[in-house]
């Protein structure tokens, strides 16, 4: 029985080794060859990087913003009470 599912694992992967296209998985893998294609994806990889750098910067520019408030406040009552 080892020697029918030997043979069988030997015949699976000699057909993928051989035979490259019957393993590929990816939808769009030969559609980027166009130059149109080519262009989307690396506007949409720019725009994938750049969005979490924005949107730590624009958090911790609001929690130096709120900050800031917190501390004029602060001063403008203690400066009210002396």
């Amino acid at each position: 029985m080892s020697s029918i599912r030997f043979a069988l694992a030997l015949l699976v992967s000699s057909a993928l080794l051989l035979a490259p296209q019957l393993a590929a998985a990816c939808s769009v893998c030969f559609t980027g060859r166009a130059d149109e294609t080519r262009v989307a994806f690396l506007v949409t990889t720019g725009i994938l990087t750049a969005l979490p750098i924005l949107l730590v910067g624009t958090l911790i520019g609001w929690l130096c913003r709120r900050a800031r408030q917190i501390r004029d406040e602060r001063e403008s009552i203690s400066a009210g009470v002396d």
